[in-house]
């Protein structure tokens, strides 16, 4: 199998991959046990409609704050309220995003990346959270 970031020894925790190597990462992250995920970039051109997208797509449960902090602690809680240690989120079609609000894009990186920090501190180094974002 192709070298993909969950074979590296330290996955980046935000990464960029190509659509045509998306089905073997996302069935090579299933074979390792992790719990896959997909949100899509045409149905987030806004901050509403990114945060209902979120909210539904990943199943977070009870009444999901809707700003950059909830995200955050929502996304970093993943492992707790799916049962699983190990999650992976791919993002479809991100130059959606992007080009609706560059700025909002943005925003969702960083704030994947304050995710992946939070789970691994709360999970004590027992969890992890990634998220590739195909392009």
């Amino acid at each position: 199998m192709e070298e993909n970031f969950l074979n590296t020894p330290k996955p980046p925790d935000v990464a960029d991959l190509p659509p045509e190597q998306a089905g073997a990462l996302s069935a090579a992250a299933r074979a390792g046990g992790f719990a896959v995920f997909y949100l899509e970039g045409a149905l987030m051109r806004t901050k509403p409609e990114l945060m209902t997208h979120l909210a539904q797509a990943l199943g977070f449960p009870g009444d999901f704050g809707r700003n950059w902090d909830a995200v955050i602690d929502y996304l970093g809680d993943m492992a707790t309220f799916h049962g699983n240690n190990k999650i992976l989120i791919l993002v479809r079609n991100p130059a959606a995003i992007l080009e609706a609000d560059p700025e909002l894009c943005s925003d969702l990186r960083k704030s994947c990346a304050l995710a992946c920090e939070n789970s691994r501190e709360w999970g004590r180094g027992a969890v992890t959270l990634k998220f590739v974002f195909i392009a």
